[in-house]
């Protein structure tokens, strides 16, 4: 900057002096105060170049926060929009879509048997697996799996599931597991040992992903998008009719042996789980409520009421190859203690998991009034799915929001307490020139001292978030369904009783299709490698499950005897 002043005053000593007529010719005073012009343009040149360059730095920044407010306003018109067609397609959700699948095929079958259309079904056999079809019924295989597949297919279009064009093939490829699997549950020395079809409709499903995990592929786009074992098992519950003219003579009892301890069992087995085998949460939750109420449908539903429901995969797998034992030895146990035929029933549809082993334990206990009440006290004890929707979907709402609370919480107090501690350490941290070094410093101290973030569902919940438009959020819309066909099915439908029974047992068969499909699935989801990186895990969802339904058999084996002996 000397050096500039200095040749401004010269420059201002010695003025330039044209010469008449001469314009292009000049003293060389003139010629010095150019040459001092010249240099003090240079000296000043940086100077004027980092000026513009920030005046450029500032538009620049101008432009960038002028697009981000843009940016800001189209998204909350684009959030805006979003939410209006949220709301005017509420209809349009996996959730729902289960509802309308069951309910349209529940229209179709009462319409079926109204014209006297056969149910299908499989026989047994012995030799020739191909026997399983010979009955007229079982044309009508046919027009399901198209109706399955079609009503299925679009439900994936509409609510644009990935890979969803390429459903029909994987379709094709689940459904015909599934046929298998219940071809061979239908022969008579396999049928005698409860090998039914979930239990091979998991383990064909397991083989065939880890082939293509050995062959060192991936899962093809078709078999991942028909791997919807939420959809499929949500359609089942919608079609489990409640014929209230059945459950009526027996309901008290029922209710007395279903409902009085499983709540409380429930919660205490998964505390164990959650508390002393170090079990994830929402695992523990929901392998107690599948071993306590049934099985793979109690799993989905507490699954979907927390958000979580590929976390019942495996629950379901560990129950559906464990529960075989107790298919098997209940009723010897029940003849070995002289129980009567009401007490071994209600004993079977108390404490074993699915539907479909509680026939088929009270099949092998051999009376008819054993598979009667089996039957009822496992129908009473499956409306327990309701309520205990509803209330898992409260509470972990409720626990959510709490987190999600705390955690905010936390983030204020650390926001406040910040910047005197940040202005301290700026402070502290000046070097000669009194510039600041770099605060990263003082972020790092702050970084180790961030609260702990809340569970991975929670932290997905928007501030705007009420308790009750979680609650809603969370609730499994199937429940909805299942009222619906109940309500439809005892208001509608006339007081003859073999038409009544007829369309439950087609419903049944129908709801047994898609479960079977869920199961393949679950196979499906199943990779070894996982499995043995997780072999911990693994150990201790199998206690926790012989825990529970050893617990499960002893306290419903005692309410049995109560309720049907002395009530």
């Amino acid at each position: 900057m000397d050096n500039v002043r200095s040749l401004s005053r010269s420059g201002s000593q010695r003025p330039s002096i044209e010469l008449q007529g001469f314009t292009n010719i000049t003293t060389p005073s003139a010629v010095a105060a150019s040459s001092s012009s010249n240099n003090k343009a240079n000296a000043y040149s940086p100077y004027q170049q980092q000026i513009n360059d920030d005046i450029i730095s500032l538009k620049s920044i101008e432009q960038q926060n002028s697009n981000s407010n843009k940016k800001k306003n189209n998204n909350n018109n684009n959030t805006n929009v979003d939410e209006w067609r949220s709301w005017l397609l509420w209809w349009n959700t996996e959730d729902w879509w289960s509802v309308w699948i069951g309910l349209i095929f529940f229209g179709c079958i009462v319409g079926a048997v109204n014209h006297g259309i056969p149910q299908p079904e499989f026989l047994k056999w012995e030799h020739n697996p191909f026997l399983t079809f010979a009955t007229i019924g079982n044309y009508g295989l046919i027009v399901i799996f198209v109706a399955m597949g079609l009503l299925l297919w679009l439900s994936m279009a509409a609510v644009r599931t990935p890979n969803w064009k390429q459903y029909p093939f994987g379709y094709v490829i689940v459904f015909f597991v599934a046929l298998i699997s219940k071809m061979l549950a239908s022969n008579v020395h396999l049928n005698k040992a409860s090998l039914g079809a979930s239990i091979w409709a998991i383990i064909f499903g397991f083989v065939l992903r880890n082939a293509i995990d050995m062959l060192g592929k991936r899962l093809p786009g078709y078999l991942k998008v028909a791997q919807q074992t939420e959809l499929y098992i949500a359609a089942s519950l919608v079609l489990l009719c409640i014929d209230i003219s059945v459950l009526r003579p027996l309901a008290p009892r029922a209710l007395f042996v279903s409902w009085l301890d499983t709540p409380l069992l429930f919660m205490v087995i998964a505390w164990v789980g959650w508390r002393v085998l170090k079990i994830d949460r929402q695992t523990a939750i929901i392998l107690s409520g599948a071993t306590f109420i049934c099985g793979s449908s109690a799993a989905i539903a507490l699954g979907a009421s927390m958000g979580v429901p590929h976390k019942s995969q495996m629950p379901i797998a560990i129950i559906s190859i464990f529960t075989i034992p107790s298919i098997i030895a209940l009723p010897y146990i029940a003849h070995r203690l002289e129980f009567s035929s009401a007490v071994s029933g209600a004993w079977f549809g108390g404490c074993v998991d699915s539907t479909g082993g509680v026939i088929a334990s009270a099949s092998i206990y051999g009376d008819k009034e054993a598979i009667n009440t089996s039957a009822v006290v496992k129908m009473v004890q499956n409306v327990l799915i309701g309520p205990l929707s509803v209330f898992m979907a409260w509470a972990w709402s409720q626990y959510e929001l709490y987190e999600l609370r705390k955690f905010e919480r936390e983030e204020e107090l650390l926001t406040q307490q910040s910047p005197p501690e940040q202005t301290q350490q700026n402070d502290n941290n000046k070097d000669d020139n009194g510039s600041s070094i770099d605060i990263a410093i003082a972020t790092i101290a702050l970084d180790d001292r961030q609260p702990t973030p809340p569970t991975s569902t929670s932290k997905n919940i928007k501030k705007r978030d009420k308790a009750h438009v979680l609650l809603w959020k969370r609730f499994p819309k199937f429940v909805i369904g299942f009222v619906l066909t109940a309500v439809l099915f005892n208001t509608t439908i006339g007081e003859d009783g073999d038409r009544r029974t007829a369309i439950n047992d087609f419903c049944f068969y129908v709801s047994e299709w898609f479960s079977t499909l869920s199961f393949v699935s679950i196979g499906l989801g199943l990779q070894l490698n996982e499995m043995k990186q997780n072999i911990r895990n693994l150990g201790m969802l199998c206690t926790l499950y012989i825990l529970a339904q050893t617990v499960d058999i002893a306290i419903t084996g005692l309410l049995a005897w109560v309720a049907f002996t002395f009530m």
